[in-house]
């Protein structure tokens, strides 16, 4: 047999390596939106939100997610896929509609077929992006509160109950898109910084990349590094005891020196819906839990964990 085709073949395999779950989906959705000249930033990226909250794709493969944004839902996640699979020659864009490569084509054997069913219903269920986006509308209010494309008569009025007050919130096993959807559907304005060093191996939050992302969804971002914990500190801890005994350092120590972080905290809340955030989905291994607990108790109030 001929060895080129041995090398092809092995090239072949590295490519498809190279292209996640979502990724060949979103080039499936991509090419079945193709066949019917809708291949739009706007369809696709509605129906890529259709197949995550309509069709539940994520169930069968790692998907999108979505937060409210000025088109409603969005997600730059899916966004930088696109730019990323236009750069390497998957898909070109021609006249304001995407299509597949031949290469791009190649990533589209072998996918899930419970997946291509559910790309191709949503694929053919709309025939224009006014279609496709009064359906969403009408369908998915909670992710039209940021729109510019509504009315104002139909906005969405201020939920009740969203007064101002102080929450956390923890990025460990969220993206990007996951963790500004939770912030803005818990009507978050100011999102407090404290860890000591906002720098994250998920570059999305690291944090010039992050204030970006707060600020085009109108949150402000606000870093309190004297709130955080030297990372030698955080070394080698396996136990629940060797949290315990960090957090006891720390509030004898970073928590007493700086009362006022902690009053301006305080101070913010009173007007705006705060959020302490940092690394760890448990509140209880995160140090914002003990800064949350000390500011609960001075101030007899709650603070909520979102």
């Amino acid at each position: 047999m001929n060895i080129f085709w041995h090398i092809n073949k092995e090239i072949d395999g590295n490519l498809m390596k190279n292209l996640n779950h979502k990724q060949r989906a979103l080039l499936y959705t991509i090419d079945k939106l193709h066949e019917r000249d809708l291949s739009s930033r706007f369809m696709i990226m509605k129906s890529l939100f259709l197949l995550a909250h309509m069709e539940k794709i994520d169930k069968l493969i790692k998907f999108y997610n979505f937060f409210p944004y000025s088109y409603g839902p969005f997600s730059n996640v899916c966004y930088t896929d696109i730019s990323s699979l236009q750069k390497e020659g998957y898909i070109i864009e021609q006249e304001k509609r995407f299509e597949l490569t031949e290469k791009g084509k190649t990533f589209l054997k072998g996918m899930n077929p419970k997946v291509t069913l559910k790309i191709k219903r949503v694929a053919g269920k709309f025939d224009s992006d006014k279609e496709i986006m009064a359906y969403v509308y009408r369908k998915f209010p909670d992710y039209t509160v940021k729109s510019k494309l509504l009315h104002p008569q139909e906005e969405k009025k201020q939920e009740p109950g969203q007064e101002p007050g102080l929450f956390t919130i923890g990025y460990e096993g969220r993206d990007i898109d996951f963790f500004l959807n939770v912030l803005i559907q818990n009507a978050i304005d100011i999102l407090v910084d404290v860890r000591k060093n906002p720098f994250s191996m998920k570059f999305n939050f690291t944090k010039n990349k992050l204030k970006g992302y707060l600020e085009n969804s109108g949150i402000q971002y606000l870093h309190i590094p004297e709130l955080g914990i030297e990372g030698e500190k955080r070394k080698d801890l396996t136990t629940l005891k060797d949290y315990e005994k960090l957090f006891e350092d720390y509030e004898k120590t970073t928590i007493k020196e700086n009362p006022k972080l902690l009053d301006k905290i305080v101070e913010l809340s009173q007007n705006h819906r705060v959020a302490l955030m940092c690394f760890e989905a448990d509140i209880n291994m995160c140090h914002r839990g003990v800064i949350a607990r000390n500011i609960a108790h001075k101030e007899n109030v709650e603070v909520l964990n979102i």
